[in-house]
């Protein structure tokens, strides 16, 4: 009977289970850092998110105050700002999300209960690197894919919400712009505040001919195509190379809109509508204007190298933190230079870009961007595993092995 439990414990068949009880656990701490890691990228972003689109939106919100945009309009232009803002901040939001999450599970021991489990840097960094090839996939998603035709339907609808001007979104006091080329200035409105009061308008819309337009009362009527100006009592002047005009009128009709909703589909479309395919490799015409072919293809190499800034960044985040121990001083200050590189994945690129631009001969410093950043994180977390105490075991007892067994031999004088 104890011979039987002898080989039952001995047995192999009892040894692969142990060994699954052991990784077992370091697998379920690896799914916790993951998940840790997604949930905390998740609320950066979000946060980023609403900034940049409350930011990028301020001149519209007085065309949403005057109903000269729809509140559904602003909100799908919201939506279309999405691809822009994930494709510039993702190695940002990314890189932040883990440097923080790292530098608190250094203070709270748990990087150390790895590395006592037999960890290496390189295994302890994996959930990041993984957070990381998850945020680049969702960057390449946006910068390749959804950009290019978001920014068109966004550009359609802001011309659109410009060429339907509203006097409810004008300020008394001062001339302002309400459609190219026509400028409206009043005193002050009426009870109904649809009625303008004391008005002036300038019109340059005109070829070699100036328009100023006077009357004490004006108005915005619409149709169902165009919209104009009323305008009561006043005075109608026309200023040319050859002389002045001035006309007298007690009721005048100004169009304002009138095929201005038409030129949407002739509008000058810029490379940032553009494919990724058709930037790298622009039509002719663009490859006849030096400066413009140099625009197209600096974007369409970003458009790549964005994605690869979430991967290398987060490495070189990792080299800096996991190494360190709990209580390091330098961890602070490694810390806030691991929140210094995030934050520069979105300010770096532009010198370079310019540079870039300026001088295409030099478009391939900017895969220095995440070539630059790999490679340090990389040497860095291998050189943390060279400085461990198992490695540094494990590298004495191999020199042992090399040299041999060494003879303590007395100096026979």
């Amino acid at each position: 009977m104890r011979g039987e439990i002898r080989v039952g414990i001995g047995s192999p068949s009892r040894r692969p289970t142990k060994r699954q009880s052991a990784g077992a656990p370091l697998t379920t701490i690896y799914r916790h850092m993951l998940s840790r890691l997604t949930v905390t990228t998740a609320a950066i972003m979000s946060v980023i998110v609403v900034e940049q689109i409350l930011e990028k939106s301020r001149n519209l919100y007085d065309l949403v105050m005057a109903r000269a945009l729809p509140l559904d309009r602003l909100l799908l232009i919201w939506l279309h700002i999405l691809p822009v803002i994930f494709y510039h901040a993702s190695p940002e939001i990314v890189s932040i999300a883990v440097a923080w999450r790292y530098h608190q599970w250094i203070g709270n021991n748990e990087i150390s209960t790895l590395r006592s489990a037999g960890r290496s840097c390189r295994q302890i960094a994996s959930p990041g690197i993984i957070a990381a090839v998850l945020a680049a996939s969702f960057c390449a998603l946006n910068s390749l894919y959804l950009l290019a035709p978001s920014w068109g339907s966004l550009q359609d609808i802001r011309l659109e919400a410009f060429a339907n001007p509203s006097v409810g979104a004008l300020q008394p006091g001062y001339q302002q712009e309400i459609v190219p080329g026509l400028s409206v200035g009043f005193a002050r409105r009426s009870l109904d505040a649809a009625t303008l009061e004391d008005i002036v308008v300038l019109d340059s819309r005109k070829e070699h001919a100036f328009i100023d337009i006077w009357a004490r009362r004006g108005r915005l009527l619409r149709t169902e195509e165009d919209c104009f100006l009323l305008f009561d009592s006043g005075a109608y002047i026309v200023r040319t190379a050859t002389g002045t005009k001035k006309v007298a009128f007690d009721t005048f009709l100004l169009p304002v809109c009138a095929g201005m909703l038409g030129e949407r589909a002739s509008r000058t479309h810029g490379f940032f509508e553009e494919p990724v395919t058709r930037l790298l490799n622009p039509p002719s015409d663009i490859r006849s204007e030096t400066l413009v072919w140099a625009q197209w293809l600096t974007e369409g190499h970003r458009r790549i190298i964005n994605p690869l800034l979430c991967i290398s960044n987060v490495v070189l985040v990792l080299g800096l933190l996991v190494p360190r121990r709990q209580g390091d001083i330098r961890l602070k200050i490694l810390f806030v230079l691991a929140v210094a590189s995030a934050l520069a994945t979105n300010t770096l690129p532009d010198p370079i870009v310019w540079i870039s631009i300026n001088n295409i001969a030099l478009l391939p410093l900017l895969y220095l961007l995440p070539a630059v950043p790999t490679i340090i994180g990389g040497l860095l977390l291998v050189s943390g595993d060279m400085r461990s105490p198992m490695f540094s075991g494990w590298r004495r007892r191999r020199r042992n092995r090399a040299t041999g067994p060494r003879m303590l031999v007395r100096d026979p004088a």
